[in-house]
């Protein structure tokens, strides 16, 4: 048997949060190896299962990425499911979770090659202070927040980047300042563990890439209520759920739905690496 943890090449070795799980695995007895998505000398068929983890690198390469999930799920069992990939490395989720009764942050997305103005879509939302970022994207790429008093620069950058690239224009939600984010992780369908993202004084993102912070929490009723709302709307099995809420008007809602190779905080969480190994080692018979 062997557990195959796919990674990207830029992180061959894994992210250092998915070694925790490797050595949860190889402690289990389990003969688990990392091994770059875009290897084509590997024999994926000898595996026993492939669990998807720091392949941080399909942002840029989103179809060349579902190519590789297609023929792999064709000759082993793929975690988290094909389908579920596809769906979940585009953005358009957002606007799939909404349409099923889930609280999301409001999204608009405008495809590659569009022209719509900036203008009109803050006309007709009744936003004045947006995010802009891109469809498909990991760690806020592309991502510009657009103050009222500064409409014309969203519209350069729109106007840089729709010719090739589905981009998302949200409202900001002064909540992800203020509060954080929220991270809610399931293993299983069942709760394991949450985290609570913070961007550093004077910023909006929360991603330890620009100096936020993170800790472990203790999430609310509202919150467990709104990640449930989420995972139920998706209608696959999924071995890891990653939910990320901020506040807003009228409580929690989804910023991020991460289903294909989310950080898991498994620092965070003493025996959250073990509790995700048992259930790949299950899955892999």
């Amino acid at each position: 048997m062997t557990i195959v943890l796919a990674t990207s090449a830029a992180l061959p070795g894994l992210a250092p949060d998915d070694r925790l799980l490797l050595r949860a695995l190889r402690a289990r007895g389990l003969a688990a190896e990392p091994v770059v998505w875009e290897d084509r000398l590997f024999d994926w068929g000898r595996a026993s299962i492939c669990v998807i983890r720091s392949t941080w690198d399909y942002a840029y390469r989103r179809e060349e990425f579902l190519a590789w999930v297609r023929r792999t799920a064709d000759v082993l069992p793929l975690w988290n499911p094909a389908p579920v990939v596809h769906w979940n490395t585009h953005k358009q989720y957002l606007v799939d979770l909404a349409a099923r009764g889930v609280p999301t942050v409001p999204t608009r997305v405008l495809g590659a090659g569009s022209r719509t103005p900036l203008a009109d879509v803050l006309a007709d939302t009744g936003w004045d202070d947006v995010i802009l970022k891109a469809a498909v994207a990991q760690t806020g790429r592309y991502l510009m927040r657009v103050r009222p008093d500064d409409h014309a620069a969203g519209q350069r950058h729109l106007d840089r980047l729709l010719p090739a690239e589905d981009m998302l224009v949200q409202p900001f939600l002064p909540g992800v300042t203020e509060e954080g984010e929220t991270s809610l992780v399931f293993v299983d369908g069942a709760f394991s563990h949450a985290a609570r993202k913070r961007p550093a004084p004077g910023d909006f993102r929360v991603h330890d890439d620009f100096d936020g912070t993170i800790e472990s929490v203790t999430p609310t009723a509202a919150q467990f209520d709104v990640a449930r709302r989420a995972l139920g709307a998706v209608g696959e099995p999924l071995l890891y759920a990653r939910v990320d809420l901020v506040p807003g008007p009228d409580g929690p809602v989804v910023m991020e739905f991460e289903l294909v190779e989310p950080d898991l905080y498994l620092a965070t969480a003493p025996g959250s690496a073990e509790r995700l190994a048992a259930a790949v080692a299950a899955r892999a018979g």
